[in-house]
């Protein structure tokens, strides 16, 4: 019977279908190789091992118990698998009668010499010889072959032999039990230039006394899928050789099973390169099988600044963003997408390496994300914070950053600057409901396309301070917020801290503050104001920009007040970082009737002003997955560790300021509700919102709460607004009941009592007074009326969001704001 290697089982498992891992669904699996080239999967061997000899009619034995030798006419005990030290049944008629162990095997290969360990050896006749030695080592070749090819183990990528190897497979643990936990094999010669992945074996059972079981489990990515040379046509999309019609991989092994790793002589082994693979190029599934899938868009964009880039970008983060569409169903929660990257090397930065495997010398990674999950990184690191956001029909949208490591950077900078080099990008997109052996995955090729050498530099500019100050705080006394809830109108200030990192040669040549509407999914935004200066024509004394700025945001507000500030000055500097503290003001936007057409159009209502595309905040407010945002932008000079040099944008942004329409607030029924009421102020007649020139109006406001009667004007403040109707900026004056006006005769509110609003409890409600100055008014002039109230004490009162079920109103319907001729 000789040597008998047999495979008793073997299962493919994928990432796509088995998780990153392969322990997903162990239950589905597939029988052969089949899948894309570029995806890892995973291949579990069970292989039982026997080896004997049995007297034949024409194969006649002798025993010579006194010499202790076993002959045979024909034929080799060596060739039957038995070598020198192997522990043998010695079986007669069926029955073992004896136990021996081989000494010696003459040269002639037809004698064994042995001693008897127990039993007794009586006769020849109807004899076998069953080896029982326990096989503790494997050498593993593997290699994947195209259709036609002869068997060999050389890697399609760097031409060396692939293979693994170890001792101490299913060592006896006492008592004749043998290990069955798995040993890790090491890679056969000196060369890593083959390597994807890893193997590992183990001793698994003896389903009868003289078989021996084993369980080889092997990961490795299908490759090749670029080869120096290859780029034109992966450019237009034609296969290697390799894989064009109906050529497919094949898996071809040749484990090797030895009592000791160092004794060839017991090799017992199988060479297996009958089983046909199903391996697809990019854009097929499986061997030639049309797709039901295809890219439709893929974008690229500076992770920090938002800006756009051509291509994946060698020295910062980049957000790649790929549509795939179904072409014959729609996506449903839980359909899976998954990210490759590699960077397409020359032939002598992928072969015969000893220090770097094949996604050391591709630069490659890849990572999985369902529909409606976030997070996660690739198993190389340079992929992360992967998002596939929930289908919409037939389209599946993924979101992944891309940064090369510091050596990664380097090399490709230095490359760069020498000769064009490439990146490719794959994605692995099917319906996961189908089982492995059924299923429709395909790897579509996203793109193949230049790096991007970006000027943009990082580490320029941080901001280390960024805290929000509303109405009724000051600051250096109270605390302020890094995120809060506002309405349109409403006065905040901002103070801040920055440094300029002097290391990287940073000069600052503009600086911006802003009010933006910003997309938390596609980080794209559009102003509603913005304030800027020029830094760029600063000072340089002591080798630092001598940036200062003390001046306001022309708002019509008291001398002082910190709601009109733009200051900078210049801080300490430490380790070669520049600070700068300052301050700077901002209103809400509210101005429904000044066009902005850069608004994103997913806004668009004809039933607004400007068919809603304006610079009213509310509009805009957690809607669409758009939150109004301050900012501080500025573009900076500088050189990066890399050697380049050049200028990039900065965006740092604050967190969500929720902005509420003119009464409303979070909840569905708004806990305040106003009426706008105008007198004249010598004998109190009613003018119906009317506005006096000549003579002073009393503007009276008088709010009134849902839930109770007001008892107390205890942390209880509000603020009266009036402005010329349809005026284009922010001229709006107010009379507040914390912060002092501008001296009377200034501006077009003045007290009615004291020096602040005038603010009173009538009959459970809050009363809010003040003057319109007669004398400021122009004849003919239309004016808005305003007014804003808090209860500082009550944080349900325009502080809670919308109830679920309940969508956000901004219809824009002004109660409380009155146009007065």
């Amino acid at each position: 019977m000789a040597i008998t290697v047999t495979v008793a089982n073997q299962k493919w498992f994928n990432e796509y279908k088995n998780g990153v891992g392969f322990a997903s669904n162990p239950t589905d699996f597939a029988l052969n190789l089949s899948g894309s080239i570029m995806e890892k999967v995973k291949v579990v061997t069970q292989i039982d091992v026997r080896w004997n000899g049995s007297v034949t009619a024409s194969e006649l034995w002798s025993a010579d118990v006194l010499l202790g030798t076993i002959s045979k006419n024909t034929g080799s005990w060596v060739v039957d698998g038995f070598s020198v030290g192997d522990y043998c049944a010695w079986s007669q008629n069926g029955i073992v009668t004896a136990y021996i162990t081989i000494t010696a095997i003459s040269q002639s290969e037809l004698e064994i010499y042995y001693t008897l360990s127990s039993g007794s050896i009586t006769d020849s006749a109807n004899a076998a010889l069953i080896g029982l030695t326990s096989l503790e080592a494997l050498v593993y070749e593997f290699g994947l072959n195209t259709t036609g090819e002869s068997y060999n183990n050389l890697s399609k990528i760097s031409q060396n032999t692939q293979g693994y190897y170890s001792g101490g497979i299913g060592l006896d643990t006492g008592g004749g039990v043998r290990s069955t936990a798995f040993v890790p094999l090491q890679k056969l010669g000196v060369f890593d230039d083959w390597i994807t992945g890893s193997a590992k074996a183990r001793f698994l059972s003896n389903p009868s006394y003289d078989v021996q079981r084993f369980e080889i489990e092997h990961e490795f990515m299908v490759n090749p899928y670029y080869l120096d040379g290859e780029l034109p046509n992966l450019q237009t999309g034609i296969p290697p050789q390799i894989l064009s019609g109906s050529n497919t991989l094949n898996y071809v092994y040749n484990p090797e099973f030895r009592s000791s790793l160092s004794n060839p002589n017991t090799a017992k082994s199988i060479l297996v390169d009958n089983m046909l693979g199903a391996v697809a190029w990019y854009d097929e599934n499986f061997n030639g099988f049309n797709v039901d899938y295809k890219i439709n868009s893929i974008s690229y964009k500076e992770q920090a600044t938002g800006n756009t880039a051509s291509g994946l970008l060698i020295g910062t983060k980049t957000t790649v963003t790929v549509q795939v569409e179904a072409l014959n169903r729609s996506f449903v929660v839980g359909d899976k997408l998954g990210a490759f990257i590699s960077y397409l090397p020359e032939q002598n930065e992928y072969t015969n390496t000893t220090l770097s495997n094949v996604q050391d010398n591709f630069f490659y990674d890849n990572a999985f994300q369902v529909s409606g999950g976030s997070g996660g990184v690739g198993v190389e690191g340079l992929i992360s914070n992967i998002i596939v956001f929930t289908p919409i029909g037939s389209t599946l949208t993924m979101m992944f950053d891309v940064e090369y490591t510091s050596t990664q950077k380097a090399f490709l900078s230095s490359k760069f600057n020498t000769s064009p080099i490439y990146f490719a990008i794959g994605v692995q997109v099917g319906d996961v409901s189908l089982t492995n052996t059924g299923s429709d995955r395909v790897m579509l090729l996203a793109d193949v396309e230049l790096y991007d050498q970006s000027p943009d530099i990082s580490d320029l500019m941080h901001v280390t301070k960024n805290q929000i100050y509303p109405h009724n705080q000051q600051i250096g006394l109270g605390a302020g917020f890094s995120n809060m809830v506002s309405w349109n109108e409403d006065g905040l200030v901002v103070d801040f801290e920055f440094d300029l990192n002097l290391n990287l040669s940073a000069v600052m040549n503009s600086l911006e503050f802003k009010i933006v509407a910003y997309n938390t999914i596609t980080n794209q935004f559009w102003e509603l104001d913005s304030y800027s200066f020029s830094p760029a024509t600063s000072v340089v004394s002591g080798g630092v920009q001598q940036i200062t700025a003390n001046t306001t945001r022309n708002y019509i507000l008291e001398s002082g007040d910190q709601f009109n500030d733009v200051i900078i000055n210049i801080g300490t500097q430490t380790a070669g970082l520049q600070k700068y503290s300052g301050r700077f003001a901002q209103k809400i936007s509210w101005q429904d009737w000044v066009v902005n057409n850069a608004t994103d159009t997913i806004f668009f209502d004809p039933s607004e002003p400007n068919n809603n595309f304006n610079d009213k905040a509310s509009n805009y407010s957690l809607l669409n997955n758009y939150e109004i945002r301050l900012a501080i932008f500025s573009n900076i000079s500088g050189t990066s560790p890399l050697g380049v040099s050049g200028a990039t944008d900065y965006l740092f942004l604050s967190p969500n300021i929720t902005v509420y329409d003119y009464e409303k607030d979070g909840l569905v029924t708004p806990v305040w509700s106003c009426e706008i009421e105008t007198f004249d102020a010598i004998n109190m007649t009613p003018l119906n919102g009317s506005v006096l020139s000549g003579i002073d109006t009393l503007f009276r406001c008088t709010w009134t709460s849902i839930n109770a009667p007001i008892t107390s004007l205890a942390d209880i403040w509000g603020i009266n607004r009036i402005e010329i109707t349809n005026q284009p900026s922010y001229e709006i004056t107010e009379m507040s009941s914390l912060n002092l006006p501008l001296s009377t005769g200034q501006q077009l509110l003045k007290p009615s009592v004291g020096t602040l609003l005038d603010v009173t409890l009538v009959g459970g409600n809050v009363v809010m007074e003040c003057l319109i100055d007669g004398s400021l008014v122009t004849s003919g002039t239309n004016y808005n009326l305003s007014s804003r109230i808090q209860h500082d004490v009550a944080p349900s009162e325009g502080k809670a969001t919308s109830p679920s079920g309940i969508s956000k109103d901004t219809s824009g319907t002004v109660t409380t704001k009155t146009v007065a001729p």
